[in-house]
C-alpha cells in the first residue's frame, strides 16, 4: 500500500476559501484564536484568503485561578498569533458568563432530575460544565459572523474528526472547515509555512477545559500514532474496504486490522484508536469518508460545480 496522499498548501487552501467567499458574497472570516496550532493554521489560511477581512477573537473562559496560570498563557499565545499574522483581534473574557450559566443550568438540571425521576450523574454534570466552554465560544463567534456578514472558521483537523475528538455543540458548528483533511503533522507544517514561531507550531495540544488537560493524555495515545494509523487505514481501505461512509471502522473489520502485519502502530494503541473512533460515530455524517479520500487525493475529483 503506497498511495500518494496530498496535503494542499497554505496558498491552495486560502485560494479555496477566497473562491468560496467570492461565490457567496462574503467579506469577512471570523477566527477564534486559542494559541493552539490548529486555530493558528486556520487563522493563517484566513489571512491569505481575506487580507483585509480576517477578524480574530480571543475568548478566555475559565476560573480566575486558571487565568493566572496556563489559561493566561493561552491568551498570551493567541495574542502573539494575531500580531504575527497581522489580524485585528479583540479579547472577550467569557469567564463570568460561563460561571453564571453553570450556576443557572446546574440548578435547573437538578430540579429537572427531581421532577422527572431521572438520576443526574455528577460526573456527567461536571462534563457538561466543562463542555459549555466551546459552546459559549461558538456562540460568540456566531454573533460576530452575523454582525460582520462573515463566516465562522472551524479548527477541527482530520485526525481529530476521525477520532470524534471535537464538540458537536461547539467547534463542529463552524461555517467552514479548512483543515479537516489534515493530520496533526500536516497542520503543524501549515503553521510553519505561515512563519509562526516554533514554540507555537509545536505547542502541546489542549482544549483547555480543565487544569492540566491535554489532548493526548485524555485520548490515551499520541497524535503521531493517530496520524500514522489514519493515513495507513485510508490506504488499506482502498485495497480492502474497512470503513463506513461515516469514516468509522466497521465492526467486522476490527480484528483483521489489528492482525495486519503492516499495522503501523502497536496493536494496543490501534485498538484504543479504533475504540475512540467507533464510539464517536454519532458525531460524523454519511459522506465523510468519501470527502476525506477526495481531499487527500485518494479518490477522483468531483464534477465541476460540486461543493467539497
Amino acid at each position: 500500500m503506497t498511495q500518494q496522499h496530498r496535503a494542499a498548501s497554505l496558498a491552495e487552501r486560502a485560494a479555496r476559501e477566497r473562491e468560496y467567499m467570492a461565490r457567496a458574497g462574503i467579506r469577512t472570516l471570523i477566527n477564534s484564536i486559542s494559541g493552539g496550532v490548529d486555530s493558528s493554521a486556520v487563522a493563517a489560511i484566513s489571512k491569505q484568503a481575506a487580507p483585509g477581512g480576517t477578524l480574530g477573537l480571543i475568548l478566555p473562559c475559565s476560573t480566575e485561578e486558571e487565568l493566572q496560570g496556563e489559561r493566561g498563557q493561552d491568551v498570551a499565545d493567541a495574542e502573539r498569533v494575531a500580531r504575527h499574522l497581522g489580524i485585528p483581534a479583540v479579547t472577550i473574557d467569557l469567564s463570568d458568563l460561563w460561571q453564571q450559566a453553570v450556576a443557572l443550568f446546574s440548578e435547573a438540571a437538578r430540579e429537572l432530575s427531581d421532577r422527572a425521576g431521572i438520576p443526574l450523574e455528577e460526573e456527567r454534570l461536571q462534563w457538561a460544565v466543562h463542555n459549555l466552554k466551546p459552546t459559549l465560544r461558538i456562540m460568540a463567534a456566531g454573533f460576530f459572523a452575523d454582525a460582520f456578514r462573515g463566516l465562522m472558521m472551524g479548527t477541527s483537523n482530520g485526525v481529530e474528526y476521525f477520532l470524534g475528538y471535537f464538540s458537536i455543540r461547539g467547534d463542529a458548528m463552524a461555517d467552514r472547515q479548512s483543515i479537516r483533511d489534515c493530520t496533526k503533522a500536516e497542520v503543524r507544517a501549515l503553521a510553519a509555512e505561515a512563519g509562526l514561531p516554533d514554540d507555537l507550531v509545536h505547542r502541546v495540544p489542549t482544549a483547555g477545559l480543565w487544569p492540566g488537560q491535554t489532548d493526548e493524555n485524555e485520548l490515551g495515545f499520541g497524535y503521531a500514532d493517530a496520524d500514522r494509523f489514519l493515513v495507513w487505514l485510508l490506504e488499506r481501505h482502498l485495497a480492502a474496504p474497512c470503513l463506513s461512509t461515516t469514516l468509522t471502522v466497521r465492526e467486522e473489520a476490527v480484528e483483521a486490522i489489528l492482525a495486519d502485519p503492516d499495522l503501523p502502530v502497536a496493536a494496543d494503541v490501534a485498538r484504543r484508536i479504533i475504540d475512540q473512533n467507533r464510539r464517536t460515530e454519532y458525531k460524523r455524517r454519511p459522506g465523510d469518508l468519501e470527502a476525506l479520500l477526495q481531499m487527500r487525493g485518494l479518490a477522483p475529483s468531483r464534477a465541476p460545480g460540486q461543493e467539497s
